[in-house]
């Protein structure tokens, strides 16, 4: 144990959440998850050894052996003996990297010895690609957005700005990147509140675009805008969708806020967890549901920001099979250019 540690455990952990939290949404939906975890581990660390012969280990004194053999059979599913699955397996992991960096910042331990395990052992990363969300996810998940548009619910600034940058991710399936560097300019409010657009500036060939929006949207982003001007920090930098440092959000701040919605979202429809919960999953839904609804594969790749159809390949799995035929021939074609929008 290093002697210099005084901190218990559970003192250090609550500080690493404090370190953390640049939003109020991870810490109401995912903090009770990380303590679950960080308590798990630690009485993991309590009685490892020969199981007649435990031995208590210090949280600083972990190695990377002990990490394997937690990841490995340490872990069960809440409330029953079934293991973890491998896609947890690896979030599991991911968070003790993390802790354990912070405690490496803070000179509490030398190495982290989550990262130290051999490349080839550490829990394998799932491909999310083609993953989509279920028809009555889809709905349950859009109609919670619209039963909080009420003025009446008094709703926290915070809370007004998730429904806008929901609304806007599920109707125009644009990229955590591109929601991100939204700025206050990209949303273009028409004459009379009437044809309203957002223009994505960030990215290269076909990402340049302008999107119209529904008034639903637009009602929710203009809402959001009037509030912002007054939000505090909120107000004191150019991004749409600011944290609450009043900093752009970050990639873990958009995941952190739409997997707690799509988690309700599932709760609330008595389905099961989505096999994956992040932007990228409703961008996969929304682009799927225009390739079904006739929409031309060209036109979507072009809506998506894509360079061409072939950034589709990978959600040909949930289209019948004459577009998906169409789209296989498509994308394996030598011709690689770029698609062109027929008003440019």
């Amino acid at each position: 144990m290093n002697s210099k540690v005084e901190l218990s455990a559970d003192e250090f952990f609550e500080q690493w959440l404090v370190h953390c939290s640049n939003d109020d949404q991870r810490a109401i939906n995912d903090f009770d998850f990380y303590r679950y975890f960080w308590t798990s581990w630690t009485k993991f660390l309590a009685k490892v050894g020969d199981p007649d012969n435990p031995r208590w280990v210090h949280w600083t004194d972990a190695d990377p052996v002990l990490v394997k053999r937690y990841l490995n059979g340490g872990i069960k599913v809440r409330g029953s003996g079934v293991k973890i699955s491998e896609i947890t397996e690896r979030r599991y992991w991911r968070l003790l990297e993390r802790v354990y960096d912070y405690a490496m910042e803070r000179g509490l331990v030398a190495a982290n010895p989550a990262a130290a395990i051999a490349e080839k052992e550490k829990p394998p990363s799932e491909d999310p690609k083609g993953a989509i969300l279920s028809p009555v996810v889809w709905e349950q998940s859009i109609k919670m957005l619209r039963e909080d548009s009420g003025e009446a619910l008094n709703l926290k600034a915070s809370d007004i700005r998730n429904r806008a940058l929901l609304l806007v991710l599920f109707e125009l399936g644009l990229t955590s990147a591109e929601v991100r560097a939204l700025s206050h300019e990209s949303f273009v409010n028409g004459r009379g509140g009437k044809g309203a657009s957002i223009r994505i500036t960030s990215g290269g060939v076909n990402q340049l675009r302008t999107m119209v929006v529904s008034d639903e949207v637009r009602s929710a982003v203009a809402s959001w805008l009037q509030v912002r001007s007054t939000a505090g920090k909120h107000a004191m930098t150019p991004a749409l969708f600011s944290s609450q440092t009043g900093k752009p959000m970050t990639d873990e701040n958009l995941l952190v806020l739409v997997r707690a919605h799509l988690l309700a979202a599932s709760r609330a429809a008595g389905q099961g967890d989505p096999v994956r919960a992040g932007p990228q999953i409703v961008r996969n839904t929304r682009l799927v549901q225009w390739m079904l609804s006739g929409m031309p594969q060209p036109e979507v790749a072009l809506r998506a920001g894509l360079k061409n159809v072939r950034g589709l390949l990978h959600l040909r799995q949930h289209l019948p099979d004459g577009p998906r035929l169409e789209l296989a021939r498509a994308s394996s074609r030598k011709d690689d250019e770029p698609l062109r929008p027929a008003y440019a």
